[in-house]
């Protein structure tokens, strides 16, 4: 039983020498989303002329609205993120932004204007450093709220983040 065990222990021993060493893997990963069902009205109500398009989160009306886009990531950690906006009416609007990460007890927010130009499609982005960090920031508890001008369209919404794949 003795020389089993002795077996058993130096067969284990000799192949834990050899084994390569586990290390972390970490994959990038991009998503795009349209912005009519990544984005919704900060104050929901059913009588209203902003509403989600297959172009977009469009404001066809004639006053400024809220809207909360969220970004999902899964497990992974943001690297970077941003939404695309354009003017629908053909004049220049500003659109400004606010992402926030972390919950309830500890935001961090970060506010950014974006002008729609007068056609096309114009970015914001936010990265690590605009929340104090280096590499990477929140993930499920990341979200924009925009002053969407009349006239303007969230047309889409990005993001770039890092995730764990195994070893």
């Amino acid at each position: 039983m003795k020389l089993v065990n002795a077996v058993l222990l130096a067969t284990v021993a000799a192949g834990l020498m050899v084994s390569p060493s586990a290390s972390a893997v970490d994959a990038s990963r991009s998503f795009w989303d349209q912005g009519g069902a990544a984005c919704q009205l900060s104050k929901p109500t059913i009588d209203t002329v902003v509403r989600p398009r297959a172009t977009g989160m469009r404001n066809e009306g004639t006053v400024n609205a809220f809207v909360i886009c969220q970004y999902a990531s899964g497990s992974g950690l943001f690297t970077n993120a941003g939404l695309y906006v354009s003017t629908i009416d053909g004049n220049n609007h500003t659109v400004s932004c606010t992402a926030v990460v972390g919950g309830a007890d500890n935001p961090i927010y970060s506010t950014k204007p974006v002008d729609t130009g007068t056609s096309g499609f114009q970015s914001v982005a936010w990265f690590p450093a605009d929340f104090g960090a280096s590499t990477n920031f929140g993930n499920y508890l990341f979200s924009v709220t925009c002053t969407l001008p009349a006239g303007t369209s969230i047309n889409s919404v990005t993001g770039s983040y890092s995730e764990y794949v195994g070893a």
